[in-house]
């Protein structure tokens, strides 16, 4: 097995491994920690079952049911079709992720890792772009660091003042929608202790003190200053890839800049973060 990396701040390529075969300990061990120095990885080359995609992320977590089933495969609700095919509520193609955000920030466990496994790709374009906000955070003035750590966020499925009108998500808050959930803008990582951005600007309602608009206007300026190009990797899907990143230090969107009468198929699944601190 080798990892060479990708850029500076994200992103580790990984070759000469097949994970349908058994991980052992230390290989397992040398993947997840990989992954969560570098933010964002990529294993080449891979053959992957919806069930093969289960079984490998349990070695990087507890595999999470997906926020929307409809799209997950019978009897396998934690592994979804992540498809330009698929429809929403309202009958609609789905453009989920077109932008910038991190997965369930809504939940109170949000996911730690998210994973998917190109199936079927358009002929060109469709590029998962990840960005490191550990290392945006870091480029910030201390003073305004300082400030930041003192922030918490109010999480629901879609926020009101939401660019991305998400109609699977518009329709759960139109019935009913959920009790906010707060978090810190600031976010350590269990796993390292490092401090980064953490928000998805699509479920903020609102920064704790602030009105939604007030909010989404402070953030949008944040992400002008954090999300730089230093700080991208775009990756560039091929057939069997298996890509991951860390949500807890990370945002990320696809470009819809494909024919989308092409098939983009990839398999997801999610593993279950710590509650953010």
């Amino acid at each position: 097995m080798q990892i060479t990396k990708l850029s500076t701040h994200v992103g580790v390529e990984v070759t000469g491994i097949d994970l349908r075969q058994p991980l052992d300990a230390e290989t397992a061990r040398r993947l997840k920690e990989a992954l969560i120095d570098n933010v964002a990885m990529v294993v080449r080359d891979q053959k992957l079952t919806p069930e093969d995609l289960f079984r490998i992320a349990q070695n990087f977590g507890e595999v999470m049911d997906q926020d929307h089933p409809k799209y997950s495969f019978p009897g396998l609700p934690a592994i979804k079709r992540h498809s330009n095919w698929n429809l929403d509520t309202g009958g609609n193609p789905v453009k989920e992720g077109i932008y910038w955000h991190t997965d369930g920030a809504y939940r109170e466990r949000p996911p730690q890792f998210t994973m998917l496994h190109a199936v079927e790709l358009p002929d060109a374009g469709g590029n998962t772009n990840v960005a490191n906000l550990r290392a945006g955070y870091q480029s910030l003035p201390e003073d305004f660091r300082r400030r930041l750590e003192g922030m918490r966020t109010a999480n629901v499925r879609l926020a009101s003042r939401a660019e991305d009108r998400n109609y699977n998500n518009l329709h759960i808050m139109q019935q009913g929608g959920q009790v906010p959930t707060e978090h810190p803008l600031v976010r350590t990582n269990a796993d390292n202790g490092q401090k980064g951005l953490w928000f998805n600007p699509q479920t903020v309602e609102n920064i704790v003190g602030m009105d939604p608009e007030e909010t989404q206007d402070f953030l949008r300026d944040l992400m002008d200053q954090v999300i730089r190009p230093e700080f991208i990797y775009a990756h560039k899907w091929r057939l069997g890839d298996l890509f991951m990143w860390d949500n807890r230090s990370s945002m990320h969107k696809v470009d819809f800049d494909y024919d989308t009468s092409q098939h983009r198929l990839l398999y997801h699944a999610m593993t279950l973060g710590e509650r953010p601190f």
